[in-house]
């Protein structure tokens, strides 16, 4: 097994540099906060599908999630499985509602669905809760990358902190779908050639299924990881995908038919992922009964399982791609969180609490700096939980169940059910919520005990107060209005610019300048590994090319391109 060298960490820092690029490249796109929070509501569907999965997808996948495929198995696959049915519903129910919501945070919907006290409640709380998934991540993305270059913990969060809040607070949404799919774009070859290479070290799909231990391949009706475990996780995690960062990507694009685009596109990457990303892992069991040391010390050493089959089977240079993959499945995670974050901020907090008349240029102003304190806070956090040698997978566990079985439910019942009155989604949202603290940090339930006790009280709550609906406000009453009414983006978005032709040919091109640059690696690795190299450069390069020939709607690109001519004038007058 190797470590990584030089050549890999010129790889991590060509990538950083890139996502600097980004970052001033789509800082032309935001002329507002309605831009900067949403794109518009012109963000191509691939792109922000691609941004959707991404943001649901983080370092954790290789860290906590790998840990759980090296000691159990399938039951891994299990979860991701469960991830990928969350996103039929939103295909069949909540894309299309969420795009005909016609906001710009899910914060703004919640004071039109319910009233301002819920709005105020949720966005306090939301904020505060979310620092520590979002912690939670940054922190699984230090443990990857010091357990394969042995870099100090602390210092690997600081320096990845402070690059994703930095083309966030550059480029808002914008920045975050167009790295994300950049991101996806290099992650997705990287693992694909690294099954190839797992499986023909342990002789195939069949010598792997025959070298697991049965445990490995076998789900228990109970226990941890057995099937009402991973029923318990698929209810858990459709609250979380069906709201928050996810429905923000939904209201992103041009109408309900890309909202739904994105929810399959989901389902489907969620379940071929749910093979790719965890039989690395698993043939790591039958390489390594016991995992070799690293210069890291993990809570959990079975969590550098991605990263020492990476090590053991990668040459260097793609050790270094490998670890880039690794801050792009995190920084999708992180960025998105960001931007949501900021965008509570700025316009549920800021704008409805003192500057109810903030013209967009204050707002997008407002927007940087509260990115910049969210990015801030989470690093700080992120720090506190290196140094007290927490898990990766049970801090993420249970602040992702928390927040998803408290938030969940009003938010995504308020969509479907109009006759409830403005204070059931703030009763719905507080019996979840206390329910969890005490069953997270007083009684210390199990998801399955969380889900049986958390899910029936707060459904119970919320259908409950039916009875006492006084009848619409005229805000709820605006709201179903624009839930019944189809989404005509030529009407609606006449005066936004179209920028899905610019946004693929840049991506197009560097997606392409990366794979042509991946083959000067031929120029280091043995000649038994080139072909290795080849493949990776091969895939990449095949997705950038097919990107070149995607294009936008003509006459809202012309206004893009009018739109990029002006920008040219003001900053050379």
């Amino acid at each position: 097994m190797s470590t990584a060298n030089r050549l890999d960490y010129l790889v991590i820092v060509l990538y950083a540099l890139l996502m600097v690029r980004v970052g001033f490249y789509v800082l032309r796109f935001n002329r507002g906060a309605a831009d900067y929070f949403r794109g518009g509501s012109r963000i191509p569907w691939l792109v922000a599908g691609l941004s959707c999965f991404m943001s649901g997808f983080s370092a954790w996948t290789f860290t906590g999630a790998a840990g759980v495929a090296y000691r159990s198995g399938i039951a891994a696959i299990g979860l991701y499985i469960g991830n990928g049915l969350s996103f039929l519903l939103g295909y069949f129910i909540f894309a299309e509602r969420w795009r005909r919501s016609r906001i710009t945070t899910v914060m703004e919907y919640l004071a039109g669905r319910f009233n301002l006290a819920t709005h105020q409640v949720f966005s306090w709380s939301t904020i505060f809760f979310q620092l520590f998934t979002s912690a939670s991540t940054l922190f699984g993305l230090s443990l990857f990358v010091s357990a394969a270059c042995g870099f100090p913990v602390t210092w690997t969060i600081v320096g990845a902190g402070a690059l994703i809040v930095f083309y966030c607070v550059l480029g808002g949404l914008w920045a975050v779908v167009v790295t994300d799919f950049l991101q996806a774009s290099i992650l997705m070859p990287f693992c694909l050639v690294l099954v190839v290479m797992s499986l023909l070290r342990v002789g195939g799909v069949g010598g792997l299924v025959h070298a697991l231990p049965a445990e490995m391949k076998t789900i228990h009706w109970s226990g941890e990881f057995g099937w009402f475990y991973l029923a318990s996780w698929t209810i858990m995690v459709s609250f979380g995908y069906n709201t928050s960062a996810m429905a923000q990507r939904y209201f992103s694009v041009d109408d309900e038919r890309s909202a739904r685009k994105i929810a399959l596109l989901c389902s489907g990457l969620f379940f071929a992922g749910a093979f790719i990303w965890f039989l690395p892992p698993m043939a790591m069991r039958v390489v390594y009964p016991v995992l070799p040391s690293l210069r890291a010390t993990l809570p959990k050493p079975s969590e550098a399982a991605y990263a020492i089959a990476s090590l053991t089977l990668l040459p260097h240079g793609l050790i270094g791609v490998m670890l880039a993959a690794m801050f792009s499945a995190t920084m999708a995670n992180l960025s998105a969180q960001f931007n949501l974050k900021s965008a509570i901020l700025t316009k549920d907090m800021y704008q409805a609490l003192f500057r109810k008349a903030a013209g967009e240029r204050e707002l997008l102003v407002v927007g940087w700096i509260t990115t910049f304190l969210i990015g801030g806070a989470t690093t700080v956090i992120a720090v506190i939980m290196a140094s007290s040698g927490q898990s990766v997978f049970q801090v993420m566990l249970t602040f992702n169940t928390l927040m998803s079985l408290a938030y969940g439910p009003p938010a995504l019942l308020g969509l479907a059910v109009r006759r409830t009155p403005p204070w059931s989604g703030l009763a719905s949202f507080a019996t979840g919520l206390v329910l969890g603290i005490l069953g997270a940090f007083v009684y210390h339930w199990t998801l399955i005990q969380q889900v049986a006790i958390i899910i029936p009280s707060s459904f119970g709550v919320f259908f409950v107060s039916m009875l006492l609906d006084r009848g619409d406000w005229p805000a709820r009453e605006q709201l179903f209005r624009n839930l019944n009414m189809p989404v005509d983006a030529g009407k609606e978005l006449k005066d936004s610019a179209d920028f899905t032709g610019p946004v693929f040919r840049f991506l197009s091109r560097t997606i392409c300048a990366i794979g042509i640059l991946s083959l000067l690696l031929l120029l280091d690795v043995p000649s038994n590994q080139r072909l290795t190299v080849i493949w990776f450069a091969l895939l990449t390069i095949a997705v950038g090319g097919s990107l070149f020939f995607i294009r936008g709607n003509v006459t809202a690109a012309m206004n893009a391109t009018d739109h990029e001519k002006v920008l040219v004038v003001r900053a050379n007058p």
